[in-house]
């Protein structure tokens, strides 16, 4: 009930602030819309393969750290924003406007929840290594794949198509169906679960729409809502710290391949 109330509250909000923009609705469906849908959906494909894996197996680490995170995190969504549709990083919420607001809030809003962490997980039993490792696997790998592709790609081109209040709605939903191999076999109520990451991603999206720019989400709000999550809710803080090694693999491969992309769009601009 209690993250029910605050994902309504945060798409209030938001609407508020994006006043008659928000209660715009169209159907403009374009080439765009469809491959930003089939990129989310190709995320919950390979999420939900990583359950014919056993955990820890090498295929399993691949998929999850190299084709979700660095394909469906970096490449795909960076390079169809900078090759294909010529966009800049202001297509993919990496933009000038309003950081230092959305810098603020971010971290006023992960405040919020740092006393339920506190009181609500074991951190001194977990150990300081442990707690600072799976917040980088949370939020350094886990949480720039879900920016980038959620937020970034997904849900301003979903706008686009449909309106505010369907963008925060439809990118969501993608949101839930790509735990399907991650998080929702650590539930002890994957169903609820279900609905439980449903209300998350309202709260999510209707945060960014706020501003639209990353930082409203990353790293500060973003690391409180998946450490409440790990550390509270599910218990496995010491679980994911072990991941650290692949997860640092798959920033420095997300880092280099954005890079690259931007070097390759640069090139682009000068010669055309």
């Amino acid at each position: 009930m209690e993250l029910f109330l605050m994902s309504l509250i945060a798409l209030v909000i938001a609407l508020v602030i994006r006043r008659r923009d928000a209660f715009v609705f169209r159907w403009q469906l374009t080439r765009h819309t469809w491959v930003v849908i089939g990129t989310g959906m190709l995320a919950f494909a390979l999420s939900a393969s990583l359950l014919l894996f056993e955990a820890g197996s090498t295929a399993r680490i691949f998929i999850h750290y190299g084709l979700i995170y660095v394909m469906c995190g970096a490449a795909i969504p960076w390079g169809y924003t900078l090759l294909v549709e010529r966009g800049t990083g202001a297509d993919m919420a990496v933009r000038r406007e309003r950081w230092a607001v959305s810098l603020i809030v971010s971290v006023i809003l992960a405040g919020l929840f740092v006393p339920i962490i506190i009181s609500g997980g074991d951190l001194g039993a977990i150990g300081a290594g442990r707690i600072a490792k799976a917040a980088f696997v949370l939020t350094g790998a886990g949480g720039l794949f879900e920016v980038f592709l959620y937020c970034g790609f997904i849900h301003l081109r979903v706008e686009k198509a449909f309106g505010t209040i369907p963008a925060i709605l439809l990118t969501a939903v993608l949101y839930v169906l790509w735990h399907a191999g991650t998080q929702l076999p650590l539930e002890d109520d994957p169903a609820a679960a279900v609905v439980k990451l449903f209300w998350v991603g309202v709260m999510f999206q209707s945060v960014f729409s706020m501003t639209r720019n990353w930082l409203l989400i990353w790293p500060f709000f973003h690391a409180a809502g998946v450490m409440i999550d790990f550390a509270v809710n599910i218990g496995e803080v010491a679980l994911v710290s072990e991941r650290f090694p692949w997860a640092v693999a798959a920033v420095t491969s997300m880092a280099l391949t954005v890079a690259l992309l931007v070097w390759r769009w640069a090139g682009s601009r000068q010669t055309a």
